[in-house]
């Protein structure tokens, strides 16, 4: 196997960075999030420094990052208390969408787009990152608080209107049919609905596959599992930090 070294080098120098970024936000009291964001603002493309060779890397690591750390969020959080949360918060979804995407439509139009535009600019400001802020709630010892369920909610709702968003955002900037449109919405609407299903009905018979008592096992299974649904859910058009954070969801006592 070839070893690459300008991949280890610039992979090397960028985790050194960003630990030493990490300790001094932690000595400041602040979560090292958005110092890592600006750190990479300043990399590879349009940035100060290029990683040419490390760039691909980072770009899937991240990603498979983002998926584990949903998961996780996954684990902390039962069926049964998530689904009746979710329904408590379909009011709150909707005021969110409102006082969130309004400000960017309405800052559309004032730069002067069009209204496509204008409504890509209102899906920017309605939609959090759920890696973002599960990994906030983490970094501020929020996970145990009252309001975290709530919160979570709100995301998996948002995540779910981005499956109806979406496609019409994307039909309306290409110009695609109505048949194409709906059955793209439909095949998202539906991997959502799946997900939210099986995470509720099938995590006793997922719990039996996945309890081994082999921990080399466990983890290969728990891994494969979390890829294949997150993939799944992105290749319908959902989300794949919510198909991990049901896999997560799915799993109960010993076993989380």
């Amino acid at each position: 196997m070839e070893i690459s070294v300008p991949l280890f080098l610039e992979l090397g120098a960028m985790l050194v960075a960003l630990s030493l970024v990490s300790s001094l936000a932690r000595r400041w009291g602040l979560s090292p999030v958005p110092l890592y964001l600006l750190a990479g603002l300043a990399l590879g493309e349009g940035g100060v420094a290029p990683v040419p060779a490390a760039g691909e890397f980072i770009g899937t690591g991240a990603a498979i990052g983002m998926v584990l750390l949903l998961l996780l969020l996954g684990l902390e959080f039962s069926p049964a208390e998530f689904s009746q949360s979710l329904r408590m918060h379909l009011p709150s979804s909707g005021l969110d969408a409102l006082l969130n995407a309004l400000p960017g439509a309405a800052a559309g139009l004032l730069l002067g787009l069009d209204w496509r535009g204008a409504v890509a600019l209102a899906g920017i400001t309605w939609i959090s990152s759920s890696g973002i802020v599960a990994r906030l709630l983490n970094d501020l010892g929020r996970l145990g608080n009252r309001e975290t369920p709530s919160v979570l909610s709100l995301l998996v709702l948002e995540d779910i209107a981005m499956a109806v968003y979406l496609p019409l955002l994307g039909a309306a900037v290409v110009g695609s049919t109505l048949g194409r449109t709906t059955f793209t919405l439909a095949t998202a609407l539906l991997a959502v609905a799946l997900a939210l299903l099986a995470s509720q009905r099938l995590h006793e018979p997922l719990n039996r596959v996945l309890d081994t008592g082999d921990s080399e096992q466990f983890l290969l299974r728990i891994l494969g599992l979390t890829l294949l649904v997150a993939g799944a859910a992105e290749a319908a058009h959902a989300s794949a930090a919510v198909g991990a954070f049901l896999v997560g969801l799915a799993l109960s006592g010993q076993l989380a």
